[in-house]
């Protein structure tokens, strides 16, 4: 009878059994977000619940331990500081999790006294509580501490709080867990906050994590841009993705790109969603304000681009600044800033798909497009209809540089890699493959 019971219960979570057989290997395929690996452990730490709630109701002990939530919370803590997390955040989300944990043993409890379970009828093979399950939640919690530097881009990217809500919804499958509780969870999982660059160095912080985050527009060729794979799983591609790979290898860790936007860019690097921005970014002085630059990689400027049967009408600022033209710019960069400061006449749309907006003026929807020299030049091998319309000639002076924070060790780092693929030719070659 108890045997049955117990194996009952084991067919009924068959993929607990895999789960408990937990010895540290990867836990997701390799193409999954660092999200889901992260949601994928916390619902691998209540699933365990299971085999918890059955070893106290085989041997009578209550489910709340305040002894032991407050061992498993200072462990939290001392692994936050490990992992370059602020422990207050961490401790508030483990005391969710240890009420959500608590919630599962409740509701397995009650289903068992409800079918008239009693505690002799649980079979005596029970992995037990000290030796086999509690250093199995000890390892991951560990891993979970662990696994938040890297979903935190993604967590605190407002932009994916629906996708984020769904994923998990379909992420969790303990019992007893509701959808708002797990709302509730992700909540607190977003508010896990990293310690502020300020009090570290960054550079250690990326070699001791074994993680570079590079912040990358994928909007702007031929420096950052996103196209289909062989698996029609869209990646980053363009020059600066290739330089981010080589720095990665460079310092010997994993390559995390993080989604950004030029208007949000500064604010992103602020709440350190990235290590490095890696995506044509110019040199402003305003960035510089609350930002490191490295070295310049690439010297170029703004232009005009338009449709090449009309270079004679926009062959100069003071023609392209009247009331018939219709100047088209992406919003949040420099491009915006250059119009906003130089076009007073004409009519200006702010066009908030950067990927699609040189298709805008092709098809006759606008006129001109003020940008640097550098895209100007790929989109007219990419758009023979396309032309500068006025070859040779630059209305700024610009360079374009990674962006990073506050920190002289990591930008002494970048500099000196820079001129390495500088002199190896690597930087040179990158140009050359997606302009030739």
């Amino acid at each position: 009878m108890s045997k049955e019971f117990f194996a009952r219960i084991k067919m009924v979570f068959p993929a607990l059994c895999l789960m408990l057989s937990f010895t540290g290997a990867s836990l997701t395929r390799a193409d999954s977000t660092e999200l889901d690996k992260l949601l994928q452990l916390v619902d691998l730490r209540l699933q365990v619940m299971d085999d918890v709630a059955l070893y106290k109701f085989a041997h009578g002990i209550p489910i709340e331990n305040k002894k032991r939530e407050q061992v498993v919370l200072a462990s939290a803590v001392a692994n936050a500081g490990k992992n370059h997390l602020k422990p207050a955040s961490v401790e508030a989300f483990f005391s969710l999790q240890i009420q959500l944990a608590k919630q599962v043993q409740s509701g397995w409890t009650k289903q068992w006294r409800a079918e008239g379970k009693k505690p002799q009828d649980i079979s005596s093979d029970i992995p037990d509580l000290k030796t086999d399950i509690r250093p199995k939640l000890i390892s991951l919690g560990g891993r979970i501490v662990q696994q938040f530097p890297l979903a935190l881009p993604v967590l605190h990217d407002p932009q994916q709080l629906e996708q984020n809500r769904r994923k998990i919804e379909q992420a969790i499958n303990s019992p007893f867990i509701s959808t708002v509780m797990k709302h509730k969870l992700l909540d607190a999982m977003a508010m896990v906050q990293a310690e502020s660059s300020a009090s570290q160095n960054q550079l250690s912080r990326i070699l001791q994590l074994g993680v570079l985050r590079v912040g990358t527009t994928g909007d702007y060729r031929p420096f950052s841009f996103i196209e289909s794979t062989d698996s029609d799983t869209p990646g980053f591609v363009g020059i600066d993705i290739d330089m981010a790979k080589d720095l990665a290898d460079s310092l010997g860790v994993k390559l995390q790109l993080v989604k950004t936007s030029w208007p949000t860019l500064m604010a992103d690097l602020a709440a350190d969603r990235f290590d490095v921005g890696m995506s044509g970014i110019s040199r402003s002085l305003k960035r510089r304000r609350t930002a490191f630059f490295s070295d310049q990689y690439f010297i170029g400027g703004k232009t005009a681009i338009g449709r090449c049967d009309a270079i004679a009408k926009l062959d100069s600022l003071e023609k392209i600044d009247q009331p018939s033209t219709r100047v088209i710019v992406n919003p949040g960069g420099t491009n915006q800033k250059f119009v906003q400061s130089n076009i007073k006449n004409a009519r200006v749309t702010v066009y908030p798909d950067n990927t699609t907006i040189f298709e805008q003026i092709r098809v006759g929807y606008a006129d001109v497009m003020i940008t640097d020299n550098i895209e100007v030049k790929l989109q007219q091998r990419l758009h023979p209809e396309l032309c500068a319309t006025m070859p040779g000639k630059l209305f700024t002076y610009s360079e374009k540089g990674y962006l990073l924070p506050q920190d002289i060790s990591l930008k002494q780092y970048l500099d000196g890699w820079l001129q390495q693929v500088k002199r190896n030719g690597k930087l040179e070659a990158a140009f050359a493959r997606y302009l030739e």
